[in-house]
């Protein structure tokens, strides 16, 4: 590389990172401009992409999938092709054949080394006359017999586990069409450029051919569409996916960078206008998908200031009409901006303006308001006299509408393209988009909005907030370009009638901000998309009119737990190897992840102990009982919470006391607590509220105290649950006047201080059944109880009960009349999270039985119980998890399953082995202590020994006698039939009432 060369790509790299300028000073005086290169593609290129990770050695993972990889040759230089080739050579994957087709290359160097490399696995094919790219494409296609067909230019590269990552993700969703993320490299083999892209974004691949590659996609599929076609050459990849569209939306993005793009000189991967023919074909393309998805001549595509970036333009029916909705208090300089910039600068001509006055107080105001809709008979004002409430003002705004698509505006805007309403309105009205939303600059002209990325900041952000908006697509998708998005901001978002109509308007509980982006996601679980598009423009003078301080708590709460999925599994329109913690795009390394989440889950361990005060009630109280638990949202109520709320409703069915379920870990959620518990309503710690059955959301305590008197019972179920009540019942014993605590009623559900090695869980766990406040017991189990004999804890009372199948999973058992259809399947319980469940021994046996027995590359293998990514057993086999399920869902995965290992490293029995016992499931778990279940059903087979060799002889001998019907209901009759299952609850129930 030239020094002059040098010097411009370092300009290029520090341009997109201004604060490295002074950096790069320093090292061009120390080293000079080649050894300033190094350093500063270090820093700027190298350090912030993540490592690859190891993948194991070429050609030593199997699978039961072909994949085809289809390359056309012409006229390269031998030693981009012969890397290309040895990156295919050294995959991990082994089940692969290279497809190869000259289209006449006029390098007879070229054909020599095809010859050369030519095998059963590398089919190579001669054109006698070039043909052009597609149909050297489809020559090469025509070779293959694999299931899958990958596409790959014969400059390029991919990653060792390129083929490996494809089987796995194939295997798990079946999809019909996989891509991943690429990077680019120059000559040298350095990465200059990295694209992470979002998972299926249909409008944005009809902005940009995004997906480029890694792409692979089903062989069946390739040949029903037809395969490439000449008139399209340039953008054959394109026209291609576009085609595959029309069949297929089982499309998976894998963020992994699996493909590595040459930029070399003819390349459009260093040099975008190198074929500027393509522009033009990549329009057709999408002209032609166009005509046969909504009819010919019905949308029309055209060209942007961007190369190789589209505008599609949907029709809109005649009258139909558009509702401006504006909520405004005084600020009159601002919604007069606002509304003389749209009546200037709007196309669509047939609009309503609703201004929603919500207790202006100015003089000028009401006299502006009177003037505005003298001058306009299309504005209207409306008095909304409540106090604030952004979500409640604009579903009264719905209410006054008249139109056919909702257009909701901040005061504080003014409009700066004149089509901005008509774009809008055209795919509002599309019924597979939810809301849409545009493109916001600050005043400076800097983004204030190009889309909302959910778990962005720990919240939700916008994306290249603060930047230019200037077209650059690296590391991820350009503002410049529309694209799907989970979610875009209120200040201007619309939404068609038909869509509140079918998901309902804002969700009033949030009071300032959160119900945008909750509406937006509401959208999205009724099957919609929501989008962003770049070319309605628009300035937004920010916070000018309320303070962002003046966000009030619940706004906090609420969307904290709105967020969470996401904060787990990212967005999935952003892309997990970028930075949440940065508005700015910015590749996050592994390393600083790594540190990320290790912070994070320290944090979460030292929460678990945090005070629960106690205050006086200030009112007189009969008995009433307390539940202390972790969580009632949906997700989360299943095993020892779901026992724990089934005995508290027990006791209050029967007694007809008041009732608190005080939630100690997360926020509750409306929907779910109205849904699961209807009688109650949630009520803020530290309220001393006569309501008789509330839900307490104590999550957030540190500043609040629970309102308790003599007549409070409390039941506690998790040790950390009962440390906190104990901790504190000790402490009111230590004051003059403190308050004066009953027994606790501890639902023991396992011996907890062996969740942890020896450790302060381990002692703080262990104390809470040594403790000084007396104690009533009930044990889930009797071999819990005898587990807690054994080691000689006892308590002041204990009590008893057997385990009993959940009502649903009975009411589905019925179903069958004894008989279940089975399959070759294995149904885990995996829980890698959790060490008692031991999940590595799990992995291991099934690793061990599949590498020793030929039958089990015949069984499929899926893990319930937590979402973990696919986990390669042996041979090609993989362990697929389903995660979480609904109990409808799960007594049918139960049902089809004919074989099942669920190991608990604890006295407690766990549920899994039973309820699949129940299902006809052949379950093989493990026995400790005095826990052995094979008195309970003859389907359990219970190891004294559960290692490797165990576990998989046992599944060996089990499967080895498969049968496709098997007999269900073959349990304990006391586990299917329970009449009562707490006996002895009137005790309790007498003790509580003081009789």
């Amino acid at each position: 590389m030239s020094k002059i060369d040098t010097a411009k790509r370092l300009l290029n790299l520090a341009s997109n990172q201004p604060g490295s300028f002074i950096k790069a000073a320093k090292y061009g005086v120390k080293y000079g401009l080649v050894g300033l290169h190094d350093r500063f593609h270090q820093e700027l290129v190298l350090n912030n992409v993540d490592v690859p990770e190891d993948a194991p050695e070429p050609g030593t993972i199997e699978g039961d999938l072909t994949f085809s990889i289809v390359m056309p040759v012409y006229n390269v230089d031998i030693k981009w092709l012969s890397k290309a080739v040895e990156s295919i050579e050294n995959q991990s994957y082994r089940n692969w054949e290279l497809c190869i087709a000259d289209d006449a290359s006029s390098d007879h160097r070229i054909r020599e080394y095809l010859l050369l490399k030519q095998s059963d696995r590398i089919k190579v094919t001669l054109l006698d006359e070039n043909q052009g790219i597609s149909k050297a494409s489809n020559a090469a296609a025509s070779l293959a017999s694999g299931d899958y067909v990958v596409l790959m230019d014969n400059d390029d590269m991919i990653a060792r586990n390129a083929l490996q990552e494809l089987f796995a993700c194939a295997s798990v969703s079946h999809a019909d069409v996989i891509y991943s993320d690429n990077d680019v490299i120059n000559e040298n083999d350095q990465r200059v450029a990295v694209l992470h892209k979002p998972d299926w974004s249909p409008d944005l691949l009809l902005s940009q051919m995004y997906v480029g590659h890694l792409l692979a996609f089903r062989r069946s599929l390739f040949n029903e569409v037809g395969g490439f076609r000449s008139e399209y050459n340039g953008s054959q990849d394109y026209d291609l996916l576009l085609r595959m569209m029309l069949k297929t939306q089982s499309i998976q993005h894998i963020a992994k960078v699996l493909y590595s793009w040459r930029a070399i000189e003819s390349s459009t991967a260093s040099n975008p206008d190198s074929k500027p023919y393509a522009q033009i074909a990549g329009q057709a393309a999408i002209q032609d998908y166009l005509n046969k998805r909504y009819g010919l001549g019905e949308c029309r595509v055209g060209e942007t200031e961007n190369l190789f970036v589209y505008d599609v333009r949907y029709p809109i029916p005649e009258k139909t009409r558009a509702s401006i909705i504006i909520p405004t208090k005084d600020h009159i300089d601002d919604l007069d901006a606002a509304i003389s910039s749209i009546f200037e600068m709007t196309d669509y001509s047939n609009f309503e303006i609703i201004i929603l006055d919500n207790n202006s107080v100015d003089p000028q105001s009401k006299q502006y308001f009177d003037e505005i809709q003298s001058k306009h008979d299309n504005l209207r004002v409306i008095p909304a006299h409540y106090q604030f409430n952004w979500s409640k003002l604009n579903n009264h705004g719905i209410r006054e509408a008249t139109g056919d698509v909702f257009v909701f505006l901040n005061n504080d805007v003014t409009i700066q393209t004149r089509d901005w309403l008509t774009r809008l309105v055209e795919n509002a009205l599309r019924p597979e988009i939810g809301a849409v939303g545009g493109l916001l600059l600050y005043p400076d002209g800097t983004i204030q909005h190009a889309g909302v990325v959910i778990g962005m900041g720990g919240w939700a952000d916008h994306v290249y907030k603060g930047m230019p908006p200037v077209h650059n697509g690296n590391p991820y998708i350009s503002p410049m370009v529309s694209r799907n998005v989970s979610a875009v901001t209120g200040a201007c978002m619309a939404l068609s009638r038909d869509t509140i109509n079918q998901i309902g308007g804002f969700d009033e509980e949030f009071i300032v901000c959160g119900s945008d982006v909750e509406i937006c996601l509401r959208a999205t679980k009724f099957g919609m998309r929501n989008l962003y598009d770049s070319q309605v423009r628009l300035t937004h003078y920010e916070s000018k009119t309320r303070d962002a301080k003046d966000i009030p708590e619940v706004d906090f709460r609420l969307s904290k737990a709105m967020y969470r999925p996401y904060l787990a599994s990212g967005d999935p329109y952003y892309n997990r190897n970028l930075d949440y913690l940065s508005c700015e795009p910015r590749v996050i390394s592994r390393k600083e992840r790594m540190v990320r989440e290790a912070r994070d889950d320290m944090w979460v361990e030292l929460s678990a102990i945090r005070p629960l005060s106690f205050v006086k009630t200030t009112r007189p109280v009969s008995a009433r009982l307390n539940l202390l638990i972790p969580s009632v949202n949906q997700e989360d109520v299943f095993g020892g919470i779901s026992t724990a709320l089934n005995f508290f409703e027990r006791i209050i069915s029967d007694t007809n006391i008041d009732a608190r379920i005080i939630v100690l870990d997360s926020i509750p959620r409306s929907g779910d607590v109205s849904k699961r518990f209807p009688d109650y309503s949630i009520i803020e710690l530290g309220n001393d509220s006569d309501c008789p059955k509330q839900v307490v959301a104590a999550s957030k305590r540190e500043r609040s105290s629970l309102p308790v008197s003599a007549n409070d019972w409390f039941i506690a179920t998790s040790w950390w649950s009962a440390y906190c009540f104990q901790d504190e019942a000790l402490r009111q014993q230590g004051l003059c006047d403190g308050i004066k605590t009953n027994p606790l009623i501890y639902l023991i559900q396992d011996y907890e201080p062996g969740f942890y090695a020896w450790s302060s869980e381990y002692v703080l766990a262990k104390s809470t059944y040594q403790s000084d406040v007396p104690i009533i017991a009930v044990f889930n189990s009797r071999e819990l109880k005898s587990y807690f004999a054994d080691n000689h804890i006892s308590f002041e009372r204990e009590y008893v009960f057997d385990p009993f199948l959940n009502k649903r999973l009975a009411e589905k058992l019925s179903e069958h009349h004894g008989l279940v259809a089975k399959r070759k399947q294995v149904l885990v319980y995996g829980r890698p999270g959790t060490p008692r469940n031991a999940f590595e021994l799990v992995v291991e046996s099934l690793r061990r039985w599949i590498k020793t027995d030929e039958t089990a590359k015949q069984w499929d293998f899926l893990s319930a119980g937590e979402q973990h990514p696919p986990v390669l057993l042996a041979e090609g086999r993989y362990l697929s998890s389903v995660g979480k399920l609904s109990l409808d869902d799960y007594a049918v995965l139960l049902s089809e399953s004919y074989a099942g290992l669920s190991l608990m490293v604890s006295p407690h029995p766990s549920y899994p082995p039973l309820e699949m016992a129940a299902f006809g499931v052949q379950v093989v778990t493990n026995q400790y202590d005095c826990k052995d279940l094979s008195y309970f059903s003859p389907n359990i087979t219970s190891l004294h020994r559960a290692t490797p060799h165990e576990v998989s002889s046992a599944l060996h001998d089990i499967c080895s006698d498969f049968k496709s019907e098997a007999t269900c209901g073959n349990v304990l009759k006391s586990y299917l039939e329970c009449p009562d299952p707490y006996p002895f609850i009137s005790e309790i129930e007498d003790l509580i009432l003081q009789k």
